[in-house]
């Protein structure tokens, strides 16, 4: 080592080893950084960058050499051989390059290693060639040892710096890497120097067309601009291959993959910024809904919808002028903005959109025809921010729905009076599960033979602080029609299930679940975490769905309550008879519960069809063995006419009223009847 370190310290010029070294250090972050994108691409890319690669690591290896060569001081007249010289750089890229190649291979594990090796010796094989190409007035011989040494340093050093770009799991694995290659060439280099011996002789002469030491310099400094000048070139195509990627992922996140217009995310950012431009001028908001789109998905398939949503789009982005924005919020809905200054601006816009969906479609032989129905709301007439102005937009759109086909309707404070009050309800529930303003309520349901509590069904309840106490028929159908339901939804779940969790009784608990909520895809796997979450059993939840579900689309209906059976979570039919095929839908599934409409029994005694429904149904569950539970009983005639008919199951204000979480838990530990205990609780 002493050898080494006298070698470096009196027989180098400092100037040529520190600028020898920063080109080694800048060439090898160079090669590093581009063996490391090697092996992320594949097939050309991969290609381009390993060669770039083997390049930048053979001249950085040959510059390294040759610019501390410049700086050795030898007592003796000396100078280059030119086809040595310039073997010993093809000898470097052409080492670097297989090593790298080897590397980035993902055949073998072991090639990391192995391609780190090949470039380790490699530059050995580049320093003595280039040495045998140094000539000078005398002898040059080596230490065998030092030379060993040099060679094994350099290779495990080379081995080093592929495993830790490639196999590294932080960001400074690959500054691990880059500093081993430095390290390896500058200690093959220095290890090897200190290596030889030269003895002069003044009978060797030195030739006279040898290269000399200005010509080398010139030689090495245009390698080095090379080195420079691919760092650079690399550097910059990084960084516009980052910002490439960034924007085609910005724009994956804001674009409809369909149809490539702006989607929902787009809207939420674009709608804010259009209203902060708008300042005094006007702006109409418009909500647009595909007529007819269900239909064609139904009959001809997705293909045909898709072709439909295609067509109709690309009609309308070439009819798209200066200010004018739309974008598909999902489905067959869609939004659009329009900056005016007269009214008519807008109904020509309108006008232009309700043509584009109106056109003809064709997908093969076939040919397809929809229609716009177009709702408008105007800043700053109809409100002043966007939730306010897109409610307004859709509650126009869909008066425009009932009253014409293709054409558009303005917001109307007046006519939308309805339409007003659901947009409140809308805007209301956005922030409800966050207040904390939904709560349950538990109503009993009792056997009616053994007179026990069998469990509760929970009740969504809103106390909204802007519209008071608002009912479930109210805002029920708002969170469907604006997808809320789904969060509402999960919350129900649970609530309900951590409360029954609570209870010191096996009871079991019953929830209504939205035929939204319950159509996505995941509902079953949602279903399992609640239930994994809150710790009660599968066997004591209950899945309320109404007829409604299983007839849109019954197949994938079908699959999702397969699911949820294969959890252990029992399946009843809610507002069993109001539908026009609830037989076929009941014979196609089994269910573990039917629960008969309120409205029979508030009919019982007054219409003679309700008697028989109810005394089907029943007759029905008995043959099926599937247990009848008769909602909305409210006095003692109706509880006698089911206890006749031997209906299992009952609730309704008769047994007692929805109870808050409190007193249902009490009632659930007293282990009363609920004619004992029920009257004294909400007494």
């Amino acid at each position: 080592m002493l050898t080494v370190l006298n070698c470096l310290v009196t027989e180098h010029d400092y100037r040529f080893v520190a600028a020898a070294l920063a080109i080694c250090a800048l060439g090898c972050v160079v090669s590093m950084r581009l063996f490391a994108r090697a092996r992320n691409v594949r097939r050309a890319k991969h290609a381009a960058f390993i060669v770039m690669a083997g390049v930048a690591g053979g001249m950085t290896i040959w510059t390294t050499h040759f610019l501390a060569m410049l700086g050795f001081i030898p007592d003796v007249e000396h100078g280059f051989e030119p086809n040595f010289t310039l073997l010993s750089l093809g000898f470097a890229i052409a080492t670097s390059m297989a090593g790298f190649l080897i590397a980035a291979s993902r055949e073998r594990a072991w090639m990391v290693e192995a391609g780190g090796i090949i470039i380790g010796t490699g530059i050995a094989l580049m320093h003595f060639t280039g040495m045998r190409g140094f000539v000078v007035a005398g002898t040059v011989s080596y230490d065998p040892a030092f030379v060993a040494f040099s060679i094994v340093a350099g290779a495990a050093l080379g081995m080093l710096a592929t495993n830790r770009v490639a196999r590294g799991t932080t960001g400074r694995s690959q500054y691990v890497g880059m500093g081993a290659l430095i390290l390896g060439i500058g200690m093959m280099h220095f290890t090897a120097m200190g290596a030889v011996q030269i003895t002069p002789d003044p009978r060797v002469a030195v030739p006279g067309q040898l290269m000399s030491d200005s010509v080398l310099a010139i030689l090495v400094v245009a390698v080095t601009g090379l080195v420079v000048l691919l760092g650079a070139v690399t550097h910059l195509a990084e960084e516009q291959g980052q910002q490439d990627t960034v924007a085609h992922y910005r724009h994956l996140a804001m674009h409809d993959p369909l149809t490539g217009l702006p989607n929902r995310a787009a809207v939420r950012d674009e709608l804010p910024v259009r209203l902060k431009q708008a300042g005094g001028t006007s702006l109409a908001i418009i909500a647009i809904d595909l007529n007819r789109f269900k239909e064609i998905n139904d009959v001809y398939g997705h293909a045909a919808g898709d072709a439909v949503l295609i067509q109709t789009t690309a009609r309308i982005k070439t009819s798209l002028i200066e200010g004018e924005f739309f974008a598909r919020l999902g489905g067959d809905e869609f939004i659009a903005v329009k900056p005016f200054t007269r009214e008519n601006e807008v109904e020509e816009f309108a006008a232009r959109i309700s043509d584009a969906f109106s056109r003809p479609n064709e997908l093969g032989n076939g040919r397809f025809s929809t229609s716009a129905s177009i709702g408008i709301a105007v800043y700053p007439k109809d409100g002043d921010n966007v939730d306010e102005l897109t409610m307004r937009a859709d509650l126009a759109m869909y008066r425009s729905k009932k009253v014409s086909d293709g054409n558009w309707c303005w917001f109307d404070a007046d006519a939308d009076e309805d339409g007003r009050r659901r947009g409140q309800i809308a805007i209301g529930l956005r922030s409800a599960v966050a207040e904390g303003s939904l709560r349950l309520v538990f109503q009993p349901q009792i056997s009616m033979k053994k007179r026990e509590l069998l469990g509760f069904e929970a009740l969504l309840r809103w106390t909204s602080s802007a519209l008071g106490e608002v009912s479930p028929s109210d805002f029920i159908p708002v969170a469907e029609q604006t997808g809320m339901i789904v969060e509402i939804g999960d919350w129900v779940l649970m609530q309900a299930c951590r409360e029954a969790s609570q209870w010191p009784a096996p009871l079991s608990i019953a929830v209504n679940v939205s035929p939204i909520q319950l159509m996505r895809p995941n509902f079953a796997e949602r279903l399992k975490e609640i239930l994994t979450e809150t710790g009660l059993a599968a066997t004591r939840l209950e899945i309320e769905i109404t007829e409604t579900t299983l007839i849109d689309n019954p197949g994938q209906a079908l699959l999702i309550l397969r699911q949820i059976k294969a959890l252990g979570v029992r399946v009843a039919m809610d507002d069993f008879g109001t539908g026009y095929s609830s037989l076929s839908t009941l014979f196609s599934f089994p269910f573990d519960k039917i629960k008969v409409d309120r409205s029979f029994l508030n009919a019982l005694g007054r219409q003679a069809q309700a008697t028989s429904v109810i005394e089907m149904v029943i007759e029905l569950g008995h043959k099926l063995s599937i247990p009848v539970l008769a909602e909305g009983v409210e006095n003692d005639f109706q509880a006698a006419f089911l206890k006749d008919r031997r209906c299992d199951e009952a609730q309704g204000f008769l047994y007692g009223r929805p109870l808050d979480s409190g007193t249902a838990r009490t009632l659930a530990h007293t282990g009363l009847s609920p004619d004992e205990a029920t009257p004294r609780l909400i007494a």
